[in-house]
């Protein structure tokens, strides 16, 4: 009987369609972590003016396990979040991400990808501490090695992809996503390009916070507008080095 076979080469192909920039790639993985309940997202780089440089994205999320990874990041156009309402768990953000982008911005912007996620185990969240972890996943995908291959069904059991579940972890859950062995160098305007986009993830501060008295005189309505993608209120600051 006859049957469909994807290329290998459908990441690099949908990549270059969905995201046309490096720095949109990377605000793709800010809105991950933002769709993942973070209050907190850092986003270092290393070498980044050189090829083979290195950048980490790191969030205070609800993390994954390895059979939430599987669904959502290594199944092709996976529903985890196309179901159901469309709202995160803790502070019923409305999601921001579809379609696996990040995914694809993981392969545009590097070589390699190493995922370290520990997931929340439940319990109400700690104003302070996050969320308490309970197991989590640790996983490797060589976007070379998958490329060498003629099809996606042919990757298993050649190392391209690697996942080990972590069934003992404790502590503060998040997810770690290593991206080294970057694809290009990224330029000044890059960096400013990409500083200009995360900034449009927040609204500025003179939208949302209390109008002074010298302003509105006259009680008003309410004293700050409330973000209507997010039920309850939580902060999602982030702060980028180099």
């Amino acid at each position: 009987m006859a049957g469909f076979e994807v290329d290998t080469k459908l990441f690099r192909e949908l990549g270059e369609l969905l995201v046309g920039r490096d720095s949109t790639a990377l605000v793709e993985l800010v809105k991950n972590s933002y769709d993942a309940d973070a209050t907190k997202v850092e986003i270092y780089g290393v070498g980044l003016a050189d090829e083979g440089g290195e950048i980490v994205v790191s969030d205070d999320g609800t993390g994954m396990n390895d059979a939430e990874f599987s669904k959502g990041f290594l199944t092709i156009a996976g529903r985890s979040k196309s179901d159901g309402e469309r709202r995160s768990p803790w502070f019923e953000r409305r999601f921001t991400g579809e379609k696996g982008v990040g995914r694809l911005a993981a392969h545009k912007l590097a070589r390699m990808l190493e995922v370290a996620s520990r997931r929340w185990d439940g319990t109400p969240r700690d104003p302070l501490g996050g969320f308490a972890a309970i197991g989590g996943v640790d996983a490797i995908i060589d976007w070379d090695a998958v490329e060498a291959q003629p099809t996606l069904a042919s990757v298993e059991g050649t190392g391209a992809v690697v996942v080990e579940s972590v069934g003992n972890a404790v502590g503060t859950a998040g997810t770690s996503l290593r991206l080294h062995n970057l694809r290009r160098k990224w330029t000044p305007r890059d960096l400013a390009r990409f500083h200009g986009e995360v900034a449009t993830l927040t609204p500025p501060e003179l939208l949302v916070e209390p109008l002074p008295s010298t302003v509105v005189r006259k009680p008003v309505l309410f004293e700050s507008p409330f973000v209507r993608d997010a039920r309850n209120p939580g902060a999602f600051p982030s702060r980028v080095g180099r």
